[in-house]
């Protein structure tokens, strides 16, 4: 990708001579503007003329179509050192100080993705504007586990007030890495004219003539310290909830806002971003999260193991099962295919119910103004919801979704083999059952492929893409595109049992279950396990995933690998327990009594925090090694790539065979990292 370049023109207007300065990196919008070495050289350059030029009566900043900038190239922060990254802050300060100095009126025409570096450096001109279609705005740096280090901690409490500052920074950037609307950024005073994208840089030049004029000013009355207090302390405690103080990245931004907020000297704040920054951005979480942005961003986004091989064309869909899971794929399918779906179940209540879901989810969007009531309507009556497999016939791609029961899917691929074509792709969303047993009676065996999804469907990005031995091309092919048009980032993995997510998981769990038989007491557990970084301890994780859904698959992991999966008294006591977790939040979030009262003690010598985080380190080291020798990935990426998608592992974290290389575990383990220079997804 070509570097981004400040491309210098001028136009003459009735209030005289005023400059235009645009970004563009020469590539279309799929390539967004970057900021990297090169690109700041071009806009000292850029600045070099306009300071020169005595006419020039004012100034505006725009993007190329549909991008304004989304930030700093992370590329060029691979394997950063301290004074490296200390120098790339400065570099980016001079620069951008330079464009905040200029003696005359500077505007920034904010006309499409405005990110990270690209809306700081639209806070350093004196005024903004922003269009309608400018698709999202954000700071995702401590997502990244950095910080806007190019002025925008100190800018943004300034300019918007440090409530919306710590909400715009921090606050977003943990939830999830949310993204503000424009519209939602203008409203947090992050533009001063809100104006629609069919006369977006006309009416932004015309504003800018009138503020030269001074026709029209704008002033702002921003209390920088109004919430302060209150936010900090939000803040601090979301960070303390999100990332057990993992990283440090969402504390240093919010001493930085509090030091601008406070008045503190602008110079002095510049200064402080940059010894910041060369103490994060070397640090293990900002170079995971780096990583972490490839593998997701990306690498998965490239689809490397997809064959070269035609994909079938999707002109009929269905679904077998439409319970729970099978509804929110109906309505996913019937989004992002919109071609006629078929809803097969055997039980007729289940179809109705699947019909309120999808045809409710629809409606949901139609009221938040997300989709048109005619459109609506038109997906509506693509979808039949049926009992009868005659249904089902002439569909090209069928996804089944029932119970894990190999004697039920078994039966299902074999009557829908009765009323599809030969070339019809069927695919299986088992978490863990062997597909090639799922087969063993097909006449077309080589056309199944497990597709397997996470729950909430609509939340979790990941597709599971299971490639059984004999499968085509072609079916493995249409998998992948139909994960593309699903919008879901797919990863292979081979038919082995319970696949990636759900393989790694349990045994990165099983040192909490034998925990417990040494009289360690769940919240111990789950509190060791959170100070890793990640989101929530194993007891806390069952509750969410369901009980007896982490049961049944223990069961099939133990089957297949007793040498290392047990399910033991106490798996069993809360598998069979019928309760929805091991936490009754009812009740202030205690155990179960039934769980509590009926543990097997082995042993009374409770087990400490870094006992139980050795033990789980040591033993999803042991199973990522094997799930590599075997074959069932071709990359610890893909290991990786899963576990963020999949399993919610925190970027800061880089997955979790990049944690282990990080903390050097790998290494002591096995005498070599997981994650090598070559990548055998694409080798």
């Amino acid at each position: 990708m070509s570097h981004t370049e400040f491309k210098l023109t001028t136009a003459e207007r009735p209030v005289g001579r005023i400059a235009i300065l645009t970004m563009d990196n020469g590539e279309d919008h799929n390539q967004p503007n970057t900021f990297g070495e090169e690109a700041l050289a071009s806009l000292n350059d850029a600045l070099d003329e306009v300071e020169a030029a005595d006419d020039l009566k004012g100034l505006m900043l725009t993007g190329k179509p549909f991008i304004f900038a989304v930030g700093a190239d992370l590329k060029q922060f691979q394997g950063m050192d301290t004074e490296e990254a200390r120098e790339g802050g400065r570099r980016g300060h001079e620069a951008f100080a330079r464009l905040q100095a200029l003696p005359i009126p500077t505007l920034a025409a904010i006309n499409g993705a405005c990110m990270g570096g690209g809306l700081e450096i639209a806070l350093h001109c004196d005024y903004r504007t922003l269009s309608t279609g400018a698709q999202v705005a954000a700071f995702p740096e401590v997502f990244l586990s950095i910080f806007p280090a190019w002025g925008g901690t100190q800018l943004a409490p300034r300019i918007v007030g440090a409530k919306n500052a710590i909400e715009t920074i921090v606050s977003n950037s943990l939830n999830n890495n949310k993204v503000m609307s424009p519209k939602e950024a203008f409203e947090r005073g992050f533009a001063d004219r809100f104006i629609d994208s069919a006369t977006f840089l006309d009416d932004s030049v015309a504003l800018l003539e009138r503020l030269i004029s001074g026709e029209e000013t704008i002033e702002r009355d921003v209390d920088a310290t109004e919430g302060l207090d209150e936010a900090l302390a939000n803040a601090r405690g979301m960070a303390d909830g999100k990332t057990k103080g993992a990283t440090r990245a969402p504390y240093v931004a919010l001493e930085l806002i509090e030091f601008a907020a406070r008045g503190g000297d602008l110079d002095e704040g510049r200064k402080k971003e940059q010894d910041a920054l060369a103490e994060l951005l070397p640090a293990r979480q900002a170079q995971a999260s780096v990583y972490s942005f490839n593998l997701t961003q990306q690498r998965v986004k490239k689809q490397p193991w997809k064959p070269d091989a035609q994909p079938k064309k999707i002109r009929k869909a269905a679904i077998i099962g439409a319970g729970l899971m099978g509804s929110q794929l109906g309505v996913l399918h019937l989004q992002r295919l919109e071609v006629p779906l078929v809803m097969k179940d055997i039980d007729e209540d289940v179809l109705v119910k699947a019909r309120e879901h999808i045809e409710g989810e629809l409606d949901k969007r139609v009221a938040k103004g997300r989709l048109h009531e005619g459109k609506a309507r038109f997906l509506k009556g693509l979808v039949t919801y049926t009992t009868s497999y005659d249904d089902v016939a002439g569909a090209d791609w069928v996804l089944e979704a029932v119970l894990e029961r190999m004697d039920l899917k078994q039966a299902i691929f074999a009557d829908l083999e009765e009323v599809l074509d030969d070339d019809a792709i069927l695919a299986t969303n088992t978490s863990s059952l062997s597909i090639a047993e799922m087969v063993t009676k097909l006449e077309h065996p080589e056309r199944v492929v497990g597709f397997h999804f996470f729950n909430p469907v609509a939340v979790m990005p990941l597709v599971e893409v299971i490639k059984p031995d004999g499968v085509s091309d072609a079916a493995m092919a249409t998998a992948f595109e139909v994960a593309k048009k699903l919008r879901k980032s797919a990863v292979q993995c081979g038919d082995a049992p319970a696949f990636i997510v759900n393989r790694v998981m349990l045994r990165f769990n099983s040192a909490a279950t034998e925990a417990l038989r040494f009289g360690t007491d769940f919240k111990t557990i789950d509190r060791a396990i959170e100070k890793l970084g990640l989101p929530m301890g194993p007891f806390i994780l069952f509750g969410l995933v369901g009980m007896q859904v982490a049961y049944h698959t223990a069961e099939t992991l133990a089957h297949a690998f007793p040498d290392r999966y047990h399910v033991d008294e106490n798996f069993t006591l809360m598998g069979e327990s019928g309760l929805p977790g091991v936490y009754d939040w009812s009740a202030g979030g205690e155990v179960y009594p039934e769980i509590r009262d009926g543990l097997t003690i082995e042993e009374d010598a409770p087990w400490s925090e870094e006992k139980i985080q050795r033990a789980a380190l040591e033993a999803v080291a042991d199973e990522a090694r094997r799930m590599l020798d075997e074959g069932v990935v071709a990359d610890a990426r893909d290991i990786d790539t899963a576990m963020l998608l999949g399993a919610g592992y925190p970027f800061f974290n880089g997955g979790i065979c990049m944690y282990l290389d990080q903390t050097g575990i790998s290494d002591e383990l096995f005498g070599r990292p997981f994650v090598t220079a070559e990548d055998g997804a694409t080798a």
